[in-house]
């Protein structure tokens, strides 16, 4: 029964928890997908860069 209890409170405690992170975070943040590429910073949403994944790597020459 003790066992029971502390299962309960637990549960309660990562509830809480979760609300409370939910109501902290942006409404407009995606969780783990980047909007914008990190080189150029052309709007991705999430998907390969169209203008970075066509350079040519030539090693600054």
């Amino acid at each position: 029964m003790v066992l029971v209890l502390i299962a309960i409170a637990i549960g309660i405690l990562i509830v809480a928890i979760l609300i409370i992170k939910a109501t902290k975070t942006p409404s407009r943040e995606i969780v783990g997908i980047n909007i914008t590429c990190k080189k150029c910073g052309t709007r991705t949403n999430g998907l390969a860069c169209l203008k970075c994944k066509n350079k040519f790597q030539s090693f600054g020459v």
